[in-house]
């Protein structure tokens, strides 16, 4: 059998124990910004309505962080035990957010991973109305091709306050209807587990909270607009991470694949410690199950196996991916998908039918 493409790569950082989970280390993690998130919530509560205002953005975005922890848990990277990893997840998706595990787990690791920024399969380039390339505008409608042409760019941040509920919505779709779709066991612990936590999350955040006292108006109020900037602290998180990068309509590398459709986001070590490991993208993808602690070590590395093979390690400071993220946005609707090929180019496939002619 032929060498794994990783091999030489993959055995330099199992040498530089890079590989090892840090357990200890990632519950320790989520249990500091539990208790961040705690604090912060019991002070909007005994805080004036002025001065909760100003303060939901810091609690939005420990908020954030502490969900990108259960992202850790979810791709089993935080914890060398499976029962650990699942516990974590279960903790901060379902539990804390009302995010459904199962759902993230069918949509990201196995939809987007695979098929980072690949047309027609990734389904993190697919969301109404928008569009990532020129491919999808070309069969969208007229008054959806004219919102990707005229209005996506400007519209995308304050659709961004949609995010958090969608995802949560799309989850408390897939457990509602997948009894109903699959094949073989169709109620099954982890649906079970994870349907009953959601109902605990809806429980702890909004009935709770109103049968102590608080007026229905506040707890609505306040579950809303935290959600809401939560959702786009997580979408500035995941965009950079691809927007702007190729868009493939097909490729033969998938090594290849996985480095050169993201970047890699230069932080300090304050902004990286909200990333959660999503600042290194490049080598996220190439080792999901590597903690997101070991990621920095790693960067060195796999940046010198990338270059040695001539392929594109792209490095941006974050407010610079921000802007060159939000251009790609803009310009989508003709920016043409790319062939990866054997050959090491990236090729456009109109230019390849017209050399044809």
């Amino acid at each position: 059998m032929a060498e794994h493409p990783l091999a030489n790569l993959r055995m330099k950082l199992k040498e530089a124990n890079l590989l090892e989970k840090p357990t200890s280390k990632s519950w320790t993690k989520v249990v500091i910004l539990l208790v961040v998130v705690c604090a912060l919530y019991i002070a909007h509560i005994y805080l004036p309505l002025k001065f909760g205002l100003l303060l939901i953005p810091i609690t939005a975005l420990f908020s954030t962080t502490l969900a990108m922890a259960g992202h850790e848990g979810v791709h089993s990277s935080a914890c060398k035990s499976k029962a650990g990893n699942t516990s974590l997840a279960a903790i901060i998706f379902p539990l804390f957010a009302g995010f459904s595990m199962e759902y993230w787990r069918e949509k990201h690791n196995i939809g987007h991973h695979a098929h980072p920024n690949v047309v027609n399969v990734d389904p993190d380039i697919h969301s109404w109305p928008f569009t990532f390339s020129q491919e999808e505008y070309k069969t969208s409608g007229p008054i959806r091709r004219f919102f990707q042409r005229h209005l996506q760019g400007w519209t995308f941040w304050p659709i961004s306050l949609l995010v958090g509920h969608l995802m949560r919505f799309d989850g408390l779709k897939y457990i509602a209807t997948k009894p109903f779709k699959s094949k073989k066991k169709r109620i099954t612990k982890i649906w079970l587990f994870d349907t009953s936590l959601i109902l605990v999350h809806f429980m702890l955040w909004l009935a709770l909270p109103i049968l102590l006292g608080l007026s229905w108006q506040a707890t609505f109020g306040f579950y809303v607009l935290l959600w809401s900037l939560v959702g786009t602290c997580l979408t500035a998180i995941f965009i950079v991470g691809h927007a702007g990068r190729p868009i493939i309509t097909e490729y033969d590398q998938n090594w290849r694949l996985q480095i050169e459709t993201a970047r890699r986001i230069k932080l300090g070590p304050i902004g990286s410690f909200f990333f959660v490991g999503l600042d290194y993208q490049i080598e996220h993808h190439l080792f999901p199950a590597m903690s997101h602690f070991n990621l920095p070590k790693a960067a060195p590395l796999v940046k010198e196996y990338a270059e040695e093979r001539g392929w594109k390690y792209q490095e941006l400071g974050f407010f610079r991916a921000i802007w060159e993220s939000t251009i790609a946005l803009h310009r989508a609707w003709k920016t043409p998908s790319l062939v990866l090929d054997s050959s090491g180019e990236l090729n456009d496939p109109s230019l390849l039918e017209n050399s044809k002619v």
